[in-house]
């Protein structure tokens, strides 16, 4: 994909979610100015950038939703669920069409539908006031589309003081498309003059039966000549032939000679809006880079690669005892260490990048339900690694669905049980040092301990004896057991029992964590605590018969030889106590299958944190800890229980890093 292209996309992907939620909010609040003129805006660039690609199905959709929203805007049309709906439709069929260009350059979407039912809503009009409005506006421009008298126009915009009317006849110099161009005339022309009429008016202007000749009547207060209004035209890439006519209908002089006064040229290449734009922006330093992914991913393999670099260099060091190679080894760490961080925050990415969309999904499923719900999105501004965010997307959407579809309530049943009728879902993300926080919480009816615990028993995850003894946290996180649902009937939008399971393997694969909290009747609030940035970690490495293990350190509480703690049977399995507390002992050789393992005395024991999980691992030997690179696995061998990834070390060896949560 060129260049060109993959800046369209961007840009008109983002428009999109633009689009989406500014019209989110002119339904809320119909009579919201700024929300109008937000989208009104955004459909028109839209439009426009559409337009200038070639993709002209694509135009015609986003033309057809700027008609609907003007006439809204006018005061012709009123805001109502079912005209939303219309515009929604149009906007997913732009959005569809954006993600087909970015595929294959090409779309397959077909709006014509959408956009029949569009027009059909727009003819329809509000009690036959359309029509009316209609014949107003040809009465004004003029529905012959023939030129208007200068005198007359002056007569109807009362100039004043030094103020000068002229009419610019203008050819744009574009016959495949000359109502593209003309949009980009037009929005130079009202940046520089004001703009009074155009004959013909915009509607044909913008539409594919414009011929590509226009009158353009302007009114400015400033002294200027003929040549400075052509010249301001033929600054411009989209105009052919020009001419100008002021108010005594006398015709003025043509453009400047090539042998004018320079000062002359300087004065138009000010009056054109793309050249000044150009002059603004090479004085002005540059805040803020366009940074292609695949570069940002090179630069991190790199990043990798001296960290394994490194870790060579040390073994050297040591083996050779060079005092001098180890002060340069340092600095040598100090530049890594500073190429690392430089490289994780440019590859940081503002949460909003992927929760855009979500309030209109909220909308879109609280509609079809009957539902009434207040959305809210809190602290989307926080930035994470860009892989971790690619990871979350469909997690948080599993999440958001489940609040609409299984946790707020329809409005009767919460108003019989004396809550408002409208209910709340909030996403709220926080940055705790190099952690992040992502909650979902909802004030709808929470989860019922005892439906799951029978739930659980009823579909064989725990015998009645295992459920009876979990606390209400344990009970919580069975539903994300793979298959696990407390839903009779499977809905479209969820209820199938395979969501949950994968946001807790997806959380778990990022080094993530996932806490429930719920409350019968009051609501459910769902959180992720999740790592800023890729892992590069300082683990332990440990052996386990002949092979050699990471733990990350971050997760270890203490390190004691087999020989020194005392190992009980509880249940027939062994444990050790620790402060009070019991620790079931896990063999790492029996849990890994790992070949000819002979447990001895000499062996050593690891005492895991309590708050990641209360358990003690048994293997064969420690052998050192360094800081590595873990890179997490992918395809079949992604969220492999009791493994979170793997790292190269310095003789190119690979060693696994453990999960002990999931071990």
């Amino acid at each position: 994909m060129s260049d060109a292209m993959s800046t369209f996309v961007q840009e008109s992907q983002e428009d999109i979610r633009k689009l989406n939620n500014a019209l989110l909010d002119l339904e809320d609040d119909p009579s919201s100015s700024d929300a109008i003129e937000t989208v009104f805006r955004v459909a028109h660039n839209l439009k426009g950038n559409f337009g200038v690609m070639g993709y002209t199905e694509a135009s015609n959709q986003a033309h057809a939703i700027e008609d609907l929203l003007d006439c809204i805007r006018d005061g012709e049309l009123a805001v109502t669920g079912e005209r939303m709906d219309l515009i929604f439709r149009g906007v997913d069929n732009l959005e569809a069409m954006v993600n087909e260009i970015s595929a294959d350059g090409e779309t397959q979407t077909n709006p014509k539908e959408a956009i029949s039912e569009i027009r059909a809503s727009i003819e329809a009009g509000d009690d036959g006031d359309e029509a009316v409005a209609e014949a107003d506006d040809e009465a004004e421009s003029g529905a012959d589309g023939h030129e208007v008298p200068l005198e007359t126009l002056a007569d109807e915009v009362d100039l004043e003081d030094e103020a000068q009317l002229y009419r610019a006849v203008i050819d744009i110099d574009n016959e495949d498309a000359p109502h593209v161009d003309a949009m980009f005339v037009l929005d130079a022309t009202n940046d520089e003059y004001d703009l009074v009429r155009t004959v013909p008016g915009d509607d044909t202007l913008e539409s594919d039966e414009f011929g590509g000749v226009f009158d353009a009547y302007l009114l400015t207060d400033s002294v200027v000549t003929a040549g400075d209004i052509e010249g301001f035209y033929e600054e411009s890439r989209y105009v052919g032939d020009v001419s100008v006519e002021s108010v005594t209908d006398d015709v003025l002089e043509g453009p400047a000679d090539e042998s004018d006064d320079a000062d002359e040229q300087d004065a138009d290449d000010d009056s054109s809006a793309s050249s000044s734009s150009a002059a603004s922006q090479g004085s002005q330093e540059v805040e803020s880079i366009r940074v292609d992914v695949d570069q940002v991913d090179q630069l991190y393999n790199q990043v990798e690669e001296m960290v394994t670099s490194r870790i060579k260099l040390r073994k050297i060091i040591e083996e050779h005892d060079l005092v001098e190679a180890e002060d340069e080894l340092e600095e040598h760490g100090k530049i890594t260490a500073s190429l690392q961080d430089t490289v994780l925050e440019i590859r940081l990415v503002p949460l909003k990048k992927i929760v855009g969309n979500f309030p209109r999904v909220v909308r879109d499923i609280s509609r079809d339900q009957g539902k009434e719900i207040d959305f809210q999105m809190d602290g989307v501004d926080i930035e994470m690694d860009r892989s971790i965010l690619n990871e979350l997307s469909d997690p948080l959407m599993h999440l958001i669905r489940n609040a609409v579809d299984h946790g707020i309530e329809s409005p009767d049943e919460r108003e019989a049980n004396g809550k408002s009728r409208e209910g709340t879902i909030k996403l709220i993300g926080e940055r705790e040092r190099d952690r992040v926080s992502i909650t979902v919480e909802d004030d709808g009816k929470g989860l019922e301990v005892e439906e799951i615990r029978e739930k659980a028993v009823e579909q064989g995850v725990k015998t009645e004896e295992e459920a009876a003894v979990l606390d209400d946290s344990e009970v919580y996180d069975l539903i994300f057991h793979p298959g696990f649902s407390t839903t009779e009937e499977v809905t479209e939008v969820s209820g199938r029992g395979v969501g949950m399971d994968v946001v807790n393997q997806v959380v778990r694969g990022v080094d993530g964590s996932i806490n429930v909290e719920s409350e019968p009747g009051e609501g459910t609030s769902i959180t992720l605590m999740l790592p800023v940035s890729v892992a590069i970690v300082r683990v332990l490495f440990v052996t386990v018969g002949n092979e050699t293990y990471g733990v990350p350190i971050k997760n270890i509480d203490e390190i004691s030889e087999f020989s020194d703690v005392s190992v009980e049977s509880v249940e027939g399995r062994p444990t050790i106590t620790h402060d009070g507390n019991v620790f079931p002992l896990l063999s790492l050789g029996e849990h890994l299958d790992v070949p000819e393992m002979n447990p001895g005395e000499d062996d050593m024991v690891i005492r895991i944190k309590d708050s990641v999980r209360q358990v003690c691992l048994r293997c064969s030997d420690v052998v050192g800890q360094e800081e590595v690179v873990i890179k997490p696995f992918e395809g079949i061998l992604s969220g492999a229980p009791g493994i979170s990834g793997a790292s190269v070390l310095g003789e190119g060896e690979v060693v696994m890093i453990l999960d002990v949560e999931t071990l």
